[in-house]
């Protein structure tokens, strides 16, 4: 299994650095760790480096030159504007290269028990998987979701993110980003529909406050189009658990209508997105 990571993001997050705020970007292996400190960003010359963290390892900087220029909210802007694209990006792509990991060692058959199955092993630099066309890109248009709500039931966080990230990835969407970093932002329906074709994950929905059952309930409601943002929700409990918890019965019963239980899903990357794309996409008109 070959495991490559989607260009078409960093494209499409180019074109919105350079008509927001001018720049662009770059993106380079991080060689030296020790020139992080502890700021979430830092500066060398006078280049903006953000760097890309996937469950607390850094895979690599994103450079954004000339942004001495910029004052302290926009450097901010900036760097959760690019985390947004491509952390999850590069979640996805980490998670599928533990996968091909797995599927070779059961090749070999190998005693899992004294395994260490995801060790560190030397990755590729980003500028090598962003150069390698030998992947699946985003091509075509975007698949058309069912529903802008989708609700995944499963009992393992990770593969819960992970199952929501390929939906995001099908979507073909530029941006994957947790409820909880933007819920400050959002104060009505109108709020969340501005942010355009992202997608926006509610992780434990049955945390959510009455104030924020109600906005996701006002935003649902109406019909939404393809440059909308999408909300996947998920859940450790079951809708029978999620009926007696403090979720409002209107939003539970949306929840159940598009709900996916992640445990009865195929293991691999293929067998998912079939199934994905026959629960939640539209068919595609037949050519004649």
């Amino acid at each position: 299994m070959q495991t490559t990571l989607d260009s078409s993001f960093v494209n499409r997050l180019k074109q919105i650095l350079n008509s927001r705020y001018g720049k662009g970007l770059q993106i380079r292996q991080l060689m030296d760790l020790t020139e992080l400190g502890s700021e979430e960003v830092f500066t060398r010359g006078r280049d903006l480096h953000i760097p890309i963290r996937v469950n607390g390892s850094i895979l690599g900087t994103a450079v954004v030159p000339s942004a001495d220029d910029l004052n302290e909210e926009k450097r901010q802007g900036v760097a959760q504007l690019v985390r947004m694209a491509l952390e999850p990006a590069m979640y996805k792509w980490y998670l599928d290269q533990k996968e091909a990991n797995l599927v070779e060692l059961n090749k070999a058959q190998l005693d899992l028990d004294n395994v260490r199955l995801f060790g560190e092993e030397t990755l590729p630099s980003l500028d090598e998987i962003l150069n390698d066309s030998s992947g699946d890109l985003n091509e075509g248009p975007a698949s058309e979701l069912i529903s802008h709500l989708i609700h995944l039931e499963g009992k393992s966080e990770n593969t819960n993110k992970k199952v929501a990230l390929q939906l995001h990835e099908l979507t073909s969407r530029w941006a994957f980003v947790p409820f909880k970093d933007i819920k400050g932002q959002l104060h009505s329906s109108q709020d969340i529909a501005k942010m355009g074709a992202m997608t926006i994950f509610v992780e434990n929905v049955e945390n959510l406050n009455p104030a924020e059952q109600e906005l996701l309930m006002d935003y649902i409601a109406e019909e939404r189009s393809s440059e909308e943002p999408l909300i996947i929700t998920s859940s450790l409990a079951n809708l029978a658990e999620l009926g007696k918890s403090s979720l409002a019965s209107n939003l539970v019963d949306e929840l159940s209508v598009n709900c996916f239980e992640v445990d009865r899903a195929p293991l691999t990357t293929q067998g998912l997105k079939e199934v994905l794309e026959l629960f939640f996409m539209k068919d595609t008109p037949l050519d004649a």
